[in-house]
């Protein structure tokens, strides 16, 4: 009941994070829209520029491309992780989850491998302005959920039909109780800690990139009318 409780606090506490990041981000794409010169094409060419910068992580490329190879491969990682748990979600699994299981499941040991390639780039070249406390501890949580789930997977098995009867139940909202599993119950905590954490994650990319985007335009525009 604990475990149940608990998780659809999470869900409610997410999704009310998830809307005011949502207004902070809107906010902020009006005020990039609202510059002298943002015309249709420009926009549009800024909106397209930010996505490559989020989904490329371009940026972080050109400044630190040792910190890049890690962080990219985590983050693809972290997709295919994603997709292939889609299936405890779905009553039936359409074909694109089905084809992620064997990815996913190599992307669950790429994952541990580059957070720890992360945490010695961050921590110990020196370059502490990679290193934020709460980035950090983020860092820590996604390593603790991989470690539980590769122990899982690997030596503790876990009931895979009870854990598809709890999380069919939460999102149907007819709720089953979880696997009686230590680990899994670790595993679960964690990844309710994390999602409390994903929508400011997930916003603050977007609004940091457009930001630097609506000071580069305004360093254009100074410069040209100069």
């Amino acid at each position: 009941m604990i475990a149940i409780v608990a998780t659809y606090a999470v869900i409610a506490a997410f999704y009310l994070r998830l809307g005011l990041h949502a207004l902070r981000w809107l906010q902020a794409a009006v005020r990039f829209k609202a510059g002298p010169s943002s015309g249709a094409a420009t926009t549009v060419r800024a909106a397209a520029d930010t996505a490559l910068d989020i989904m490329m992580l371009r940026r972080l490329l050109i400044v630190n491309p040792a910190l890049w190879v890690g962080e990219w491969v985590f983050h693809a990682s972290l997709f295919l992780i994603v997709l292939r748990h889609l299936r405890y979600f779905l009553e039936v699994a359409p074909f694109w989850v089905r084809w992620s299981q064997t990815p996913g499941w190599i992307a669950g040991f790429l994952l541990p491998a580059a957070l720890l390639y992360i945490f010695a780039v961050r921590l110990l070249s020196g370059q502490e302005k990679f290193s934020s406390r709460a980035n950090l501890l983020m860092l820590l949580n996604v390593l603790a959920i991989g470690a539980t789930g590769l122990l899982m997977s690997t030596r503790y098995r876990v009931d895979l039909v009870a854990v598809k009867l709890f999380a069919l139940g939460i999102v149907t909202l007819n709720p089953s109780p979880p696997p009686q599993n230590a680990i899994f119950m670790v595993h679960l905590a964690l990844v309710l800690a994390l999602i409390l954490y994903i929508p400011g994650h997930v916003f603050t990319a977007p609004l940091v990139m457009l930001d630097a985007r609506r000071r580069d335009r305004e360093r254009q525009e100074v410069m040209h009318d100069r």
